[in-house]
């Protein structure tokens, strides 16, 4: 949910915290500019457009980006003699991403699988958002020189071309609905060199993928354009074919790397957002700027609250706090998260004494943040008429995970690790630690987070006593995440799940439980949300009428949201100029537009009436006359 954040940028800013209140450059996020004019798949990459497309350089041993690209040998013991170095690169035309990548390669060419994998090529996955399952499923996209029975035992031979498979592939002429799979996505290769021969040195591989977005539940022709998730692996087997010019017996090698997530079914990471709108082509120059999912704002001269549970503090009151709501069922809260988190978050009902009985009391449930000094803050306030302790059954918790990265240490994946900071609700109504916080943990002495909870009511296991629910307070050491002093770069890979397990006694056919989450579920799973600590956004009891200037025209969103009939949109000018806002439907289309006339530099809002709209989701896009956009997402409820 965009969260309402009334923002009063701090008075005190000189050069040198002005570059220290910029948030570094999205590495999970790329434009795929509109190109100029068709696109031959043909693996060549020769028509003018491509030099003006947006890359990311994909090579083994560097981070291509945070929080999950990354690379391995895949178990093989021998580091890469030839390791993986490539570019992809992003195009639009018409309802079909192109996507190019040029990878150098000295030895190409294919063997089996699984158990190494000794083949070249790409696996991967397109979120598909025309599913009405959330979190959205994942179709896999695999393309290379596999050479077993399963696949094509024929790609191991010189001069082959790589192989379609993945479950849109098989055939390229199979369909899928009646539709050709070709249609739905294609690639063509070429290649520098003779593949699966190693009696001479080969130079590289260009593959040229094309995605028709729409059979995927994309629209990228709409004005207010849309975010594709996807992910995927370059794979690299060097010095299968031990003559000619491998004069070094026996260095048969492999590794590889991925952008953001590394399989093409089930959980990988995450995603790289490709964002895509139609203004935004080959020649329209700079691409916006890809904000923070959400902020987190600073504290400001408030004090640090006494970690007891109650939320009792008046920074926990402040009307601009930062807030995210959560609630099992409600598909409106979940379809105002930010971005491609609106369609990743997600909910689950596992089976209970052997059956699913109908969630009667679904929580509902308001995590508000900020951060002070080196400390994140976490506060946690439910409405459960019941509040129940069985700590033995995940799936009867009540209690909540958040997911944060430690940005300093790796996995085996060369990836960020995840920690699960979960707590529960013990018997006597405090907060028992789980996971990361627990027993045996990483932090099962505490040092590095502090948590605790205060139910309003009575912990039972029979629902014989009616509670208001449960509050909660979870403080977490960002010193003890590998952030530097003064908070790092301020950027946080985030995820939250609420647990809610009701037990009924003796109508015990009536009990269940319940998961919802907002972006990652657990540590692994995917999307994380990309949250920035904004040293810009300070909380205060006290409103300011002189802010400093902004360092660039951001917006903040919009609040209330959801709204009836109205709501405010607040925004950030960093020079004067002619705003505009549009408003736009489910299907792309602009139902509203509002000159916002001159605004001149500072924080800005601006009011927006949806009284003649019907109910529902709708994306608004403000644009300035100096060729400055921004994107959010509001939900209006009548």
């Amino acid at each position: 949910m965009k969260n309402k954040i009334t923002l009063i940028v701090c008075l005190l800013l000189t050069a040198s915290f002005t570059m220290f209140g910029q948030m570094i450059k999205r590495t999970d996020a790329i434009w795929a500019r509109v190109a100029s004019g068709p696109i031959t798949l043909d693996g060549k990459l020769n028509e003018p457009d491509w030099a003006k497309a947006d890359s990311i350089v994909v090579m083994y041993g560097k981070d291509p980006g945070m929080p999950g690209s990354g690379y391995n040998t895949d178990g093989w013991p021998i580091a890469p003699t030839d390791p993986i170095h490539a570019t992809m690169k992003f195009l639009v035309s018409g309802d079909s991403l192109y996507v190019g990548v040029v990878c150098n390669d000295s030895s190409i060419g294919g063997g089996d699988w699984p158990g190494p994998a000794k083949w070249d090529g790409m696996l991967g996955a397109i979120l598909d958002k025309s599913s009405a399952n959330r979190p959205m499923p994942r179709k896999e996209i695999f393309y290379g020189w596999v050479a077993t029975t399963w696949a094509d035992s024929t790609l191991n031979q010189p001069g082959k071309l790589p192989g379609y498979f993945g479950a849109y592939g098989g055939s390229r002429t199979d369909s899928v609905n009646g539709v050709p799979k070709w249609q739905i996505w294609d690639a063509k290769t070429t290649v520098k060199g003779t593949t699966n021969d190693d009696e001479s040195i080969d130079t590289s591989w260009t593959t040229e993928f094309k995605f028709n977005l729409k059979y995927f539940g994309y629209d990228p022709t709409g004005a207010a354009g849309d975010i594709v998730a996807w992910n995927t692996s370059i794979y690299d087997a060097d010095w299968q074919w031990f003559k000619g010019a491998d004069t070094v017996k026996n260095r048969f090698n492999i590794n590889k790397a991925w952008v953001q997530g590394q399989w093409g079914g089930g959980d990988s990471y995450n995603s790289l957002r490709i964002l895509v709108r139609p203004d935004v082509t080959v020649n329209s120059g700079t691409a916006p700027t890809v904000n923070a999912d959400m902020v987190i704002p600073g504290a400001g001269s408030y004090g640090a609250p006494v970690i007891d549970g109650k939320l009792d503090e008046p920074i926990w009151s402040n009307p601009n706090i930062g807030t995210l709501k959560l609630k099992y069922g409600d598909n409106t809260i979940r379809s105002a998260y930010p971005g491609t988190l609106s369609y990743t978050s997600g909910q689950f009902q596992p089976q209970v004494n052997g059956g699913m009985a109908t969630i009667t009391d679904p929580n509902d449930a308001t995590i508000k943040w900020f951060y002070k000094g080196d400390t994140l803050y976490l506060g946690f306030d439910v409405k459960d008429k019941v509040v129940q302790s069985i700590p033995s059954v995940p799936d009867r918790w009540d209690g909540f995970r958040i997911t944060l990265n430690d940005r300093g240490a790796r996995n085996g994946d060369s990836v960020e690790i995840t920690r699960n900071f979960t707590f529960i609700i013990d018997s006597v109504g405090g907060a028992m630690r789980m996971e990361d916080l627990g027993k045996a943990g990483w932090d099962s002495l505490g040092k590095a987070v502090t948590v605790a909870a205060k139910v309003q009511g009575t912990v039972d296991t029979m629902a014989t006593t009616a509670d208001t629910g449960y509050t909660a307070e979870m403080k977490i050491d960002l010193s003890k995440l590998g952030y530097p002093s003064n908070r790092g770069d301020g950027v946080v890979f985030l995820g939250a799940t609420m647990f809610d397990g009701d037990s009924y006694g003796a109508q015990y056919t009536k009990s269940y439980g319940s998961r919802v989450w907002f972006a990652r579920e657990s540590a692994g799973r995917q999307q994380s949300a990309w949250l920035w600590m904004d040293p810009n956004t300070v909380l205060t009891g006290v409103a300011q009428s002189h802010p400093a200037t902004p360092v660039e025209f951001r917006l903040f969103g919009n609040y209330p949201n959801p709204f009836n009939p109205s709501t405010t949109i607040k925004f950030s000018m960093s020079k004067a100029s002619n705003v505009k806002l549009e408003v736009f439907d489910i299907l792309g289309r602009l139902v509203a537009s509002q000159d916002l006339g001159v605004r001149q530099a500072g924080i800005q809002e601006a009011e927006f009436d949806g009284a003649r709209l019907a109910s529902g989701v709708y994306t608004y896009r403000l644009r300035t006359s100096l060729d400055q956009t921004a994107v959010g997402r509001m939900v209006l409820l009548k």
